[in-house]
């Protein structure tokens, strides 16, 4: 008798811890766990580690990198972490696939919009030895495509001869790598990470305004979405303060968090703005609809 109502008391036990996990994962945690994979796109987080924010908001947080932003995405999902940063295209992903799990954005870390040529590193071009290359951009409309045009015809390039195919800008990275493109027009946040990547910046503007199909004006600037999972109000603004706070530190304070961090050229950095977190706008939490957090 004695046996069974061991394994009994066995089965309900693991049976709700299950289910902690299934309902976020945090029941009696000392830190909230939140995810990142790393880069030197989240240099809000990294300065809020570095100088103790969220401890100086009132709770313990555990930072903690993954390989990928599948792994992020993996963890969120099975309760090993209750918040996250993530890009925009896998957060849609979750949030479609996976509504049970009742994930919301809470927040955003935005960088700088502007267009960019990036040319593979083995490559030593010009502008006018773009002309007779493949190229990749956005789309056919695409702000960042026309403003090159605009630009590079001005000094003499005949862009009528460039070979230009049209690609998403999350596989045009992976297309330069492979040799498949020469060179990519691209927004600035992902020409950093090609830089970082070993090639090179030919061209870059920084007066191009978002706001066509292929960068919505309401998430052109947005490089990584927040993400809770049935994390309290005072845990979400806990964080939230953590992160604001830590974007208005100096410039130079968010490029040496960064350089330490993730391993960022040092060189690269102090010559490029620095990303930064912010509460979602009205115009994305009216796109995100139930997906935005709010307080209860």
């Amino acid at each position: 008798m004695r046996r069974h109502l061991a394994i009994g008391i066995l089965a309900l036990t693991l049976a709700l811890s299950a289910a902690a996990v299934r309902e976020g994962g945090s029941i009696g945690r000392a830190a909230i766990q939140l995810g990142h994979p790393g880069g030197p796109l989240l240099a809000p987080l990294y300065v809020a580690v570095d100088q103790n924010l969220f401890a100086k908001e009132g709770r313990k947080v555990d930072a903690r990198r993954f390989g990928s932003g599948t792994d992020v995405g993996y963890a969120l999902l099975t309760g090993r972490i209750d918040a996250a940063f993530l890009e925009p295209s896998p957060s849609f992903r979750l949030l479609n696939e996976h509504e049970w799990a009742d994930i919301r954005v809470a927040g955003v870390v935005t960088f700088p919009y502007g267009a960019t040529v990036v040319v593979r590193e083995d490559l030593d071009l010009r502008l006018l030895d773009l002309e007779g290359r493949t190229v990749a951009a956005g789309s056919r409309h695409c702000r960042l495509l026309q403003q090159f045009r605009h630009d590079a015809e001005r000094l003499g390039v005949d862009t009528g001869k460039i070979n230009f195919v049209y690609l998403e800008f999350a596989v045009m990275l992976p297309a330069l790598e492979a040799g498949r493109v020469d060179a990519i027009v691209t927004r600035s946040s992902l020409a950093l990470l090609a830089q970082e990547a070993g090639h090179r910046t030919l061209y870059q503007n920084w007066d191009v305004e978002p706001g066509d199909a292929c960068c919505p004006l309401y998430l052109a600037q947005v490089e990584y979405f927040l993400l809770v999972r049935r994390l309290g109000d005072r845990d979400v603004s806990s964080l939230d303060a953590a992160l604001r706070r830590a974007s208005d530190r100096p410039t130079g304070e968010l490029h040496r968090a960064t350089l330490e961090a993730s391993g960022f050229p040092l060189t690269m950095a102090s010559t490029s703005p620095v990303a930064r977190y912010s509460a979602i706008s009205q115009e994305l939490e009216r796109e995100l609809g139930r997906w935005a957090w709010t307080a209860e």
